[in-house]
């Protein structure tokens, strides 16, 4: 969050990630720690669960980092940040 500069109600132009018509749109955004994990969920049924941690970090004025790789049709439709942590063996 450091990243982004304080601005009033009528604030404009801050970049959070550049879209193109190989990145495709947002779907959505969640604010995460290393200890959260994902949830992925495409419109035929895949389902991505991710830990935070190994998600690489990169500047936020950028195309992003690929986290599922879709088929032709397919499409992201969910987001979701899991409250349950994973047990550790």
């Amino acid at each position: 969050m450091e990243e982004y500069r304080l601005q009033s109600r009528g604030g404009k132009w801050i970049i959070t990630m550049k879209t193109t018509e190989n990145t495709g749109k947002v779907v959505g955004v969640q604010q995460v720690t290393e200890d959260d994990q994902l949830m992925l969920i495409t419109n035929k049924g895949k389902i991505i669960r991710l830990r935070v941690k190994d998600i690489r970090v990169i500047g936020r004025n950028t195309q992003g980092v690929r986290l599922i790789d879709l088929e032709e049709g397919e499409r992201m439709v969910s987001l979701a940040r899991l409250a349950e942590k994973e047990e550790e063996e």
